[in-house]
């Protein structure tokens, strides 16, 4: 059995920063600030960072409660505005994707940092929440660090079956932060570049097992990939 683990944002799909308003509208109803701005990278970055980083911006600390109530707030304000922002699909994201989720010996999950309702979100909006296993997928509450999310979705796939290695999986994303949580737990990864906000040399640097410039038209080739040794 083969495990594809997808990262979410920038891999599959562009939101044109609906993530961003959401999150900027919940810190305008929470702390009355109309005109917050991110200084920090938030790509490749999980939901729990984003919001200890901007809390702790807005009043020196943070506490769990003040995280946890922001990802909620956030997660009720995303679905409004992906549809106001109108983003799109990568290319060839609904033929692989279904590719896999009919082969007998693949498994699509989740590796992302957006927090498990936000994922929804995305997903549902975009047509594309039915091709998952939500069960064995990872997501941004577990930690603000990615190399916690992929040493987390390890172990789920282990817990249901210990014959599970890591070679069985093989992480899609688009950023360094995907390549670094794919190498903690030994895992190759596979960056896509359509939708990628890095260079391919930035990418290069962090030593990514392969870097495409898109998910191919044919699924079959990324199955010859995946079968690479």
């Amino acid at each position: 059995m083969y495990y594809i683990c997808w990262d979410i944002d920038g891999t599959l799909l562009l939101t044109n920063y609906a993530g961003v308003a959401a999150m900027k509208t919940t810190i305008q109803d929470l702390y009355g600030l109309d005109h917050f701005e991110f200084t920090y990278g938030m790509a490749g970055r999980t939901d729990t960072y984003i919001a200890r980083k901007a809390i702790e911006g807005i009043q020196g600390h943070c506490s769990e409660e003040e995280i946890t109530a922001m990802l909620a707030a956030y997660g009720k304000k995303l679905p409004a505005s992906l549809v106001e922002k109108h983003g799109h699909l990568l290319p060839h994201v609904k033929e692989v994707l279904s590719y896999f989720d009919q082969a007998p010996d693949c498994t699509n999950v989740l590796l992302t940092g957006n927090c498990e309702p936000a994922a929804h979100a995305k997903l549902e909006y975009f047509g594309i929440d039915r091709y998952f296993d939500y069960a064995h997928s990872a997501f941004g509450e577990i930690s603000e660090l990615r190399d916690d999310l992929s040493k987390a979705l390890l172990q789920k796939l282990q817990k249901d079956d210990p014959t599970v290695t890591p070679r069985q999986l093989l992480v899609v994303g688009d950023t360094p932060h995907d390549i670094t949580c794919a190498q903690a737990v030994g895992v190759r990864s596979l960056i896509v570049q359509k939708g990628s906000s890095y260079t391919r040399d930035r990418l290069e640097a962090y030593h990514p097992w392969k870097i495409i410039p898109e998910l191919p038209a044919r699924p079959e080739a990324l199955r010859a990939i995946l079968e690479e040794e």
